[in-house]
C-alpha cells in the first residue's frame, strides 16, 4: 500500500507516530440467531459483561481521581451508573430472548438505541452522554467476546505505541489506556464530544471525522501517522514521514518539559515590554494545559460550542451547567467569557437559514440573553469576569448588552467588543467609547477586510498589510481611549503575525491551551523597539508573503521547527517559532 493521506477534524493537537489498534467489535450482521434453548444463557452472559463493564469504569474513575482528575473521574464513572439503567437492561434482554441476538450484538443493539434517544433530548446534559453509552456497549460487548476488562487484547499489536483506532469514543476509553497510546483516530466523533475533552487534558493527540474509509482501510498493527494539529491521519506512511512525525513528536515533548520549567518567569521582552498571555478554552479540562505553562486566565471562554445540536435557547440552568467547571478553576484570575456566538459555521438547528451572527443575533432573543447574564452572575464566583460581545458593529450594541446586564443581574458587567468586521474598525472609536476593552478576533477580521470566505479550503493570512492597518487603527484608538486591548485569534500564535501583533500595541495575546508556554517563550526572546521597527514597515508593504519575507529570513525571527520552543537565533532578536497547533 502507499502512502495514503485521509482529513479529518483536528480534535487534540500533537503528532504522533504507532500501529493501529482497533477498538470496535464487529458484529456479524449475518449470524444465525442463538437457539432458543440457549437465550437464557446468552442473556446472562450479555447482562454479566455490562455489570464487568461498570466495575471497570469505577476503576478507571477511581485511578483518575488519585491523578487529581476530578472532571474526568465524574465523566467516566457516570457510564458505570448507565450499565445499572433498568430501561437498557430491559432493551438487551429483549434482544436476545425475543430476537435471539448475540450478547455482543444485543448489547451493542440496546446501547445504540439509547445512545439515539440521549441525543435527541434538549437537556444538553444528557445529549452528552449519549457517546458515554455508545462508549459503555462497545466495552461490554468486547467483554462478552471474552476480552479481558473490555479493552484490546494486549497481545495484538504493540502497547507503547498504538494508534487507538474506532468509529467513535467516549472519555473511559481514552482515559484506561493512559501511557499506552500515542493518538487516536476516528471515523465519526465530534471536537467538543467527552472524548476529545479528555484527550485534550491527557495530551494525546486526536482526528476526529475521517470517515468509514478510516475503518475499512486500516487493519490491526498497520503503521499510521496521526496529526492532530492539521487533522489528519496518513496511511502506510513513508520512512520521511514518520522521521517527521518522530520529529515533531520529539521536539512536542521537549518544548513542553522546557515551557513548564519556565512556567513563573513573566512574559517580558528584554527592553522591558510586558504582555499578558491568556488560553482560549471551551472547557475546564483544557486549563488542565494552560495554567500550569503560566496562563494569566482566560482570554476567550466559547460558551456556544455545548449548545450547537440545541433545539432551542439555553436556559438559564444549562448555562450555568456549562460554565461553573471552567470559572471555578479561575478564582482571582481573569475569566474573559464570551457570550453566545452562533451563526455562520456555529448553527444550531433551531436557528437553522439565519443571517444575522454573533452579538447582532444574540440582541434578537433578550430572554436568552438574559439567562446568560444570570447565569454568568451566579456562577462566575471569584474569578475576575470580562464579557465579550462577538461580532460587535454599533455600539448601540454594547450599551444595549450593558444596561440588560444591570437589570437583570444588579451588577454592572465588565464588557468588552469584539472588533472582527471591516465595519467594526470604521467605527471603532464610537464603540471604544462605549466599551471597557477591545479584543480582535483576526480570524474573521482577516476574511472581513480581504473579501475572502472563511468556510473557504485553504489559509488566509492575518499578516497581510491590509489586516496589519486595521488592527494598527484599532490599537491607537484603544491607546487613545486608553482601554486594553486584546488579540484573540489564531494570529495571536502565528509564528509571523505575533511579533508585528506585539510590535503594533496590544496589550494581551489569549491563545489556545497548548500554545500558551511558547507563546510566553517568545515574548521573552522578542526585542519590543525592533518589532516595533517591523510592525510599522509591514504595514506598509503590498503582500501578505513580502511580510512573512521580512520578518522571517531578513530578521532571523522565526522558522518553523514543529513543536520546538522559541529561541534566539544567529544571536538576534528573535525567535524560532512552533508549529500549528489546534
Amino acid at each position: 500500500m502507499t502512502e495514503t493521506t485521509l482529513a479529518g477534524l483536528p480534535a487534540s493537537p500533537g503528532v504522533a507516530a504507532g500501529v493501529a489498534r482497533l477498538l470496535d467489535v464487529v458484529v456479524d450482521a449475518g449470524a444465525p440467531p442463538v437457539p432458543a434453548a440457549a437465550r437464557e444463557a446468552e442473556t446472562s452472559r450479555a447482562l454479566s459483561a455490562l455489570g464487568a463493564a461498570a466495575i471497570a469504569l469505577n476503576e478507571i474513575a477511581a485511578e483518575l481521581a488519585r491523578q487529581g482528575k476530578a472532571a474526568d473521574a465524574e465523566i467516566v464513572s457516570t457510564g458505570s451508573l448507565m450499565a445499572a439503567d433498568p430501561g437498557l437492561t430491559a432493551a438487551v434482554r429483549a434482544a436476545v430472548t425475543d430476537d435471539g441476538a448475540s450478547a455482543g450484538a444485543a448489547i451493542l443493539r440496546a446501547t445504540d438505541a439509547y445512545a439515539a434517544a440521549l441525543a435527541a433530548l434538549d437537556d444538553p446534559t444528557l445529549r452528552l452522554r449519549s457517546d458515554d453509552v455508545r462508549s459503555l456497549g462497545r466495552r461490554a460487548a468486547r467483554l462478552a467476546a471474552g476480552r479481558a476488562n473490555g479493552r484490546r487484547d494486549p497481545n495484538a499489536g504493540a502497547q507503547e505505541d498504538g494508534i487507538l483506532v474506532a468509529t467513535d469514543l467516549g472519555p473511559a476509553d481514552i482515559a484506561d489506556l493512559g501511557a499506552g497510546i500515542r493518538a487516536v483516530a476516528l471515523a465519526a466523533g465530534g471536537t467538543t464530544a467527552h472524548a476529545a475533552i479528555v484527550a485534550r487534558s491527557l495530551g494525546v493527540p486526536m482526528v476526529v471525522a475521517v470517515g468509514e474509509q478510516l475503518l475499512h482501510a486500516v487493519e490491526e498493527g498497520a503503521h499510521l501517522v496521526v496529526d492532530g494539529d492539521a487533522g489528519s491521519v496518513t496511511l502506510a506512511p513513508d520512512p520521511a514521514t514518520l522521521r517527521r512525525a518522530d520529529t515533531a513528536s520529539s521536539a512536542r515533548r521537549r518544548a513542553r518539559e522546557q515551557t513548564l520549567a519556565e512556567s513563573s518567569l513573566a512574559a517580558k521582552t528584554p527592553d522591558g515590554r510586558e504582555i499578558r498571555v491568556l488560553a482560549n478554552v471551551a472547557s475546564a479540562a483544557e486549563l488542565d494545559v494552560a495554567l500550569p505553562a503560566g496562563a494569566d486566565g482566560v482570554g476567550l471562554l466559547r460558551t456556544e460550542l455545548a449548545f450547537l445540536d440545541a433545539k432551542d435557547w439555553p436556559t438559564q440552568e444549562q448555562h450555568q451547567w456549562a460554565l461553573a467547571p471552567t470559572l471555578a478553576r479561575l478564582g482571582g484570575m481573569t475569566a474573559t467569557v464570551r457570550l453566545l456566538d452562533f451563526g455562520g459555521d456555529k448553527t444550531p438547528p433551531f436557528l437553522a437559514g439565519i443571517d444575522l451572527r454573533g452579538i447582532g443575533l444574540l440582541l434578537t432573543a433578550p430572554d436568552a440573553l438574559a439567562s446568560q447574564a444570570r447565569a454568568l452572575a451566579a456562577v462566575a464566583g471569584e474569578a475576575d469576569l470580562r464579557v465579550l460581545l462577538p461580532m460587535v458593529e454599533d455600539p448601540e450594541q454594547v450599551e444595549i448588552v450593558r444596561a440588560l446586564f444591570s437589570a437583570v443581574t444588579g451588577v454592572k458587567p465588565v464588557l468588552g467588543a469584539m472588533i472582527e468586521t471591516q465595519t467594526a474598525v470604521e467605527r471603532v472609536d464610537e464603540i471604544a467609547a462605549v466599551a471597557d476593552f477591545l479584543s480582535i478576533g483576526t480570524n474573521d477580521l482577516t476574511h472581513s477586510i480581504l473579501s475572502t470566505d472563511r468556510f473557504a479550503p485553504g489559509e488566509t493570512a492575518a499578516h497581510h498589510p491590509r489586516v496589519l492597518a486595521a488592527i494598527d487603527t484599532i490599537a491607537h484608538t484603544a491607546g487613545a481611549r486608553e482601554r486594553l486591548l486584546e488579540v484573540c485569534g489564531e494570529a495571536a500564535s502565528n509564528p509571523i503575525a505575533m511579533p508585528l501583533l506585539l510590535g503594533l500595541g496590544v496589550d494581551e495575546l489569549s491563545v489556545g491551551a497548548a500554545r500558551v508556554g511558547a507563546v510566553r517563550h517568545w515574548v521573552r526572546s522578542l526585542d519590543y523597539a525592533r518589532v516595533r521597527e517591523l510592525s510599522a514597515t509591514a504595514a506598509g508593504l503590498d503582500s501578505a508573503a513580502a511580510v512573512a519575507d521580512l520578518v522571517q529570513p531578513t530578521s532571523g525571527l522565526l522558522a518553523e521547527v514543529g513543536d520546538a520552543p522559541a529561541e534566539r537565533v544567529n544571536g538576534g532578536v528573535g525567535v524560532v517559532a512552533v508549529g500549528r497547533q489546534a
